[in-house]
């Protein structure tokens, strides 16, 4: 019978150890299909974002392109207008000596003295004319290597490109971190030094599982932002659960790291509430609140008291003992006057 009762207790331990670990795989496994769907999710957004990147890189080339293909043709069209101007004022002015070659040469069979006057007009015509004023020199060079461009570095540039620099996971140090009232001390470290880290996100949330955070029945994460240490301290918390789940992730200028492996601390919490009927005349006491009043009560304003744990103890021994006190001194004027 003795054995049949062990080997009964060591099934049940047995029992109430597997049906805890086969709870503990499915809270894994809904980590697992929670991740899953996260990856996916953040790898669809993040290939919006490359090409949205890459979209905007395309659109600065096109108009950069854009650019230079106006340079180039409005120099192309300043340099053929100058060439064509030039073009034009030759021909002018080779039509215009051709004439006065003809002019020129018909003069020179004129053989009377009286016709001399008309030598002075033809001499005077030539050398007046618009070829000897025209220079013979481009206003222009057909040379358009002032608008020829060497990518190289760009597309060196273009060649390193790479995704962020992410700073590693802190990791946080449970013998370090304290609770104790109402306030939860997180210390944290990183696993190698890095200079480049601007600031750390601390996320925390209330829960009653030990362990591992569970994806399914959890409250959501509370996000403190812009923490320049290494450690925090939230204060004026209501331990109103067993547990509350820590994680932290470090920031640099341009983004967030992966998040620590999550720390469950226990938040042990003493609930209790002052008994009015048992207190002072001069006590006024309702949950946690007492209020003193000289009068008992009447006639004057009241000073509200907030006391801790132990003050409530030591103004319950002080009641007690002030009770003790009372009651000696009835019993002993008592004495003293019955006869």
């Amino acid at each position: 019978s003795l054995f049949r009762e062990c080997l009964l207790m060591t099934l049940q331990r047995i029992i109430s150890t597997l049906a805890n670990k086969n709870d503990e795989i499915q809270n894994f496994i809904d980590t697992l299909n929670h991740t899953l769907k996260g990856v996916q999710a953040n790898s669809s957004n993040i290939l919006s974002e490359l090409d949205e990147e890459f979209d905007s890189l395309y659109s600065i080339l096109d108009e950069v392109k854009e650019g230079m293909i106006n340079s180039i043709k409005q120099e192309q069209t300043r340099k053929s207008q100058e060439l064509q101007s030039q073009i034009s004022q030759c021909n002018n002015a080779l039509e215009n000596s051709e004439e006065l070659l003809e002019f020129a040469t018909r003069s020179l069979d004129i053989k009377e003295p009286e016709e001399f006057s008309k030598y002075v007009c033809v001499y005077h015509r030539v050398t007046m004319a618009s070829a000897f004023r025209l220079s013979l020199k481009p206003k222009v060079s057909d040379n358009m290597t002032h608008l020829m461009v060497d990518f190289s570095q760009e597309r060196q540039m273009l060649q390193t490109l790479k995704f962020l620099p992410v700073p590693k996971a802190p990791e946080i140090d449970p013998v370090e971190c304290l609770v104790a009232d109402n306030s939860v001390t997180v210390a944290w470290r990183m696993p190698e030094e890095d200079n480049k880290i601007d600031h750390f996100i601390l996320e925390h949330r209330k829960t009653n599982f030990d362990g591992l955070p569970r994806v399914k029945d959890e409250q959501c994460w509370e996000i403190i932002d812009n923490i320049k240490g290494t450690e925090y301290t939230l204060s004026g918390l209501k331990f109103d659960s067993k547990y509350m789940n820590f994680r932290v992730r470090a920031c640099n200028k341009a983004v967030a790291g992966e998040y620590s492996d999550p720390v469950t601390l226990e938040t042990k919490a003493l609930n209790f509430n002052l008994d009015n009927s048992s207190s002072h005349l001069n006590l006024k006491v309702e949950d946690t609140c007492v209020e003193w009043d000289p009068t008992g009560g009447k006639g004057q304003e009241t000073r509200a008291l907030n006391l801790s744990y132990e003050q409530m103890l030591l103004l319950t021994h002080f009641e007690a003992v002030l009770s003790e006190i009372f009651l000696f001194i009835y019993m002993t004027f008592t004495f003293y006057l019955l006869p």
